[in-house]
């Protein structure tokens, strides 16, 4: 190298790994370029020589060069760093750069120079779009999902009060002397409407697992207790079709496991009310064992000696809205829901449901759970009462509940519960509701007073004394809760000791009941209601377990 040789003062931007260019303010205040590195001019497919000593505008043209150059003049005006993003077309797509900008000053304080370092954020803006994509998407999603709740618990609340109407003034009729043909119609009328519950209980289940919203509740249980409860609730279905309902539950196998018993025990009300369903003769066996050392060590299978169902079918019969057609028997009604949930609740909890079955064979729905054995003594025994909601706020519902003669109804009027004396409020806008209230309880010796609005259930509180509050949710003026929270304060204000006050409403979902115990009530009872779960309530002097303690 001799003395004469310049040396490029920019040549090491070429080592730097992303663009850089150098733009110098000329005496015209025009920032022109001197400089690019490598990458800058590959970036741009321009050489330096078609760069140098050039506007951005003289440089890109149009649109992309009038914006770069309103830039440079920006940060001149401004003499501060900036960062900002330019499109560059390249090939067929446009680039995307974010460029940061910054003055250099000489020794005298003037800005003599423009540094900018740029990088392709073409890829960063399309995941980041994509992103906020997704975003949308999910946000939409939850909308419908929240929409679709909202709209099935308002239909289901609008199907529950006239059903509790159907149902409690269907039971009242049972209770008086009918004739053969009355009495056929009665429960034709009565198992009709428990089918049509059933519908809707089953929509609402799938709806939940649907959007995953379905929650488990976990305790000690006995499993054994559990099935015999269950056969017993259904030996009456069996016994109607001559089918014998057996149990095979070895003492050698465990009792009590650690789950959601509530969860079990819907899983045995399907299987095994599908089993007596589509079964004509013979029998249903429930059988289990435990496999110790396996994944899934607790196996519950329902056998029965049905017509079965053809290999190419098994999966069919676990998908919403599908009945497999049978041989020799009619398609059966209902929703073609109760073994979707079924495989859904199983496999929420951890398990899994399969079947084993051919035509003429009679069927085995088996579930492989993974419990946790649980130690006797930790398992509560069951309350005598009228049985808790369940974790839709509402007791367990069955295809058709059993019909009891009217001899037999007036014979077990002597175990009701006796409400001699008691003064019950009822706060319950629906008149056919309140007709079926005075009508189960007439009987009874309570002094009821009915009000339409919970304003007008305040005021009654305010002015006299009661032993129990029937309280609807949804009514006009006030709603129960309002109500209830304001008859809370009345009483610490007052220092009167609480009124019992039990929710009886046709909204069944969790939340409800939730937001009912925190309001202050004590209970909560889900339209459609029996006459002896209405009794044995406000009999009692228990409350729902979240509000004991």
């Amino acid at each position: 190298m001799t003395g004469k040789e310049q040396i490029d003062p920019f040549a090491f931007l070429d080592k730097v790994a992303f663009s850089v260019f150098v733009l110098e303010v000329c005496d015209d205040g025009m920032p022109r370029y001197v400089a690019a590195n490598a990458p800058a001019l590959q970036y741009t497919d321009y050489t330096l020589g078609q760069v140098v000593g050039k506007t951005a505008l003289e440089v890109f043209g149009g649109s992309v060069g009038q914006r770069g150059l309103a830039h440079h003049l920006s940060v001149i005006a401004q003499a501060e760093e900036v960062t900002y993003e330019v499109p560059i077309p390249r090939g067929n797509r446009v680039a995307l750069m974010r460029t940061t900008l910054s003055p250099l000053f000489n020794q005298d304080g003037i800005l003599t120079h423009l540094v900018g370092s740029s990088m392709d954020v073409s890829a960063n803006k399309e995941r980041d779009d994509a992103l906020e994509l997704t975003k949308v998407a999910k946000e939409k999603a939850e909308l419908a999902v929240r929409a679709k709740e909202r709209f099935l618990a308002n239909v289901s609340h609008e199907i529950r009060t006239p059903m509790n109407g159907i149902l409690g003034m269907c039971e009242l009729l049972r209770d008086t002397a009918l004739d053969d043909q009355q009495r056929l119609f009665s429960e034709t009328i009565f198992n009709s409407a428990n089918a049509l519950l059933e519908i809707v209980n089953d929509v609402l289940d799938f709806s939940k697992i649907q959007s995953e919203t379905i929650s488990l509740h976990i305790e000690p249980f006995s499993l054994r207790s559990l099935i015999s409860e269950t056969i017993t609730l259904l030996s009456a279905r069996a016994e109607v079709k001559g089918l014998a309902l057996l149990e095979d539950y070895p003492q050698s196998v465990p009792d009590a496991f650690v789950g959601d018993g509530t969860r079990v025990r819907q899983v045995l009300l399907n299987l095994i009310g599908n089993a007596i369903k589509f079964t004509n003769e013979g029998h249903v066996c429930v059988g289990v064992t435990y496999v110790h050392g396996e994944m899934r060590p607790l196996r519950i299978s329902v056998t029965d000696t049905g017509a079965g169902i053809a290999p190419e079918d098994h999966e069919m019969v676990f998908s919403a809205f599908e009945q497999v057609d049978r041989p020799a028997m009619q398609r059966e009604e209902g929703t073609g829901l109760g073994l979707a949930i079924t495989r859904a609740v199983v496999e929420r909890m951890g398990g899994k449901v399969s079947v084993y079955s051919a035509r003429g064979e009679g069927s085995t729905f088996k579930v492989c759970l993974g419990l946790s054995v649980a130690a006797p003594q930790d398992v509560q025994d069951p309350p005598c009462c009228t049985p808790s909601p369940n974790a839709e706020g509402r007791p367990p519902q069955l295809d058709f509940e059993l019909v009891v003669s009217p001899e037999h109804v007036a014979g077990d009027a002597e175990s009701l519960p006796s409400l001699q004396g008691k003064k019950v409020l009822v706060a319950e806008d629906n008149k056919t509701n309140q007709l079926v209230v005075k009508k189960m309880l007439a009987s009874t010796g309570a002094a009821l007073t009915f009000v339409e609005d919970g304003k007008a259930a305040l005021d009654a509180y305010q002015n006299e004394d009661w032993d129990v509050i029937l309280m609807d949710l949804l009514m006009p003026v006030m709603g129960g809760q309002e109500a209830t929270r304001h008859i809370r304060a009345y009483e610490a204000e007052v220092g009167q000791n609480p009124c019992r006050i039990i929710a009886l409403t046709a909204n069944t979902q969790p939340s409800d009941i939730d937001a009912s115990l925190e309001a202050g009530m004590d209970d909560f009872l889900s339209k459609p209601f029996r006459k002896r779960q209405l009794l044995s309530l406000i009999a009692s002097d228990a409350r729902l377990p979240s509000q004991a303690g």
